[in-house]
Parts: structure tokens; sequence; C-alpha cells
């Protein structure tokens, strides 16, 4: 008898111990609302008027509406923190197909062909450039900034 109530008690303990867990997702839903991280400018260094300057960007989407297939959608946005006037507005191609919804990620490659002193006086100035990108649908990506670039005469 003392066996069975042992039996029993052995079969409820394992039982209850094999209750299935709930466990987040592993892969958490990524927001329709783009994402950005600063990758690298090179060089950190620039000369006015000849140089340029390569940035590198990462992006995330959830729904892969990054991009336009009209050149006159100009949605990657880059601002120099010398001037609030200073923006420059680059063209984005599409990046997934427009009738799909996809997570996309990737690397953009965005070339300042030059730039200048805005003081004519200084040998050098220090500029830092913030970058951010909107979708089809007008979300607006975070605001995400380069490292110091000098520009010498």
């Amino acid at each position: 008898m003392n066996y069975l109530k042992y039996f029993f008690i052995g079969l409820i303990l394992i039982c209850t111990a094999c209750k299935k867990d709930t466990q987040p997702s592993v892969n958490p839903p990524i927001s329709n609302v783009p994402s950005i991280e600063f990758v690298e400018a090179i060089p950190t260094t620039v000369k006015q008027f000849s140089d340029s300057i390569k940035f590198t960007i990462k992006f995330t989407d959830g729904d892969g509406d990054l991009g336009d297939i009209s050149a006159d959608s100009l949605s990657l946005y880059l601002y120099d923190s010398r001037s609030a006037a200073i923006v420059e507005r680059f063209h984005i191609v599409p990046v997934a197909p427009s009738s799909s919804s996809l997570v996309v990620q990737g690397q953009f490659s965005i070339m300042l062909g030059h730039t200048i002193l805005l003081n004519n006086t200084s040998a050098s100035e220090s500029a830092v450039f913030s970058f951010m990108i909107k979708d089809r649908a007008g979300n607006k990506s975070n605001m995400v900034q380069s490292g110091s670039i000098t520009i010498v005469k």
C-alpha cells in the first residue's frame, strides 16, 4: 500500500513539473518605423572643396517600405552641426518590392561630395553630421550622428 501511495505522489510531482513554460518569442517583431545605426565616416579629416566623405549607416525596417522608384523622392537626410541651414537630402532606391511587406536590414553608403569652411578666416573647423531616414508611409527613423570630422583649407 505504501508503494501505491508513493507512486501517486511521484506521478503528481512529475505531472506538475512537466508544465509547459510560456516563453517569449525568440525573434520579437520588428517595428515598421525604420531604425538606423551609424557605422563609420571615412576619412575623418578632409580638405575643403575637394575631398569627399563616405558615411555608412545600418538600417532595419519591419515592413520594407524604404526608398522609392521616383528619383524626386528624397528620403535620407544629412544635417551639418555647424549650421541649421545645411541640410542635404538623398534618394534611396527601393530596398524591397513595393507590393511586399518584408523585414529588411542592410547598409547605406552616402557620399558627401565636398565640404567647405563656413568661417573663411579659420584654418580648420570641426563638424558632426546627423542622419535620419523616412519611409514611404512617412515614418521617420531615429537620428544618428557621425563622429567629429575635421575640415581644413
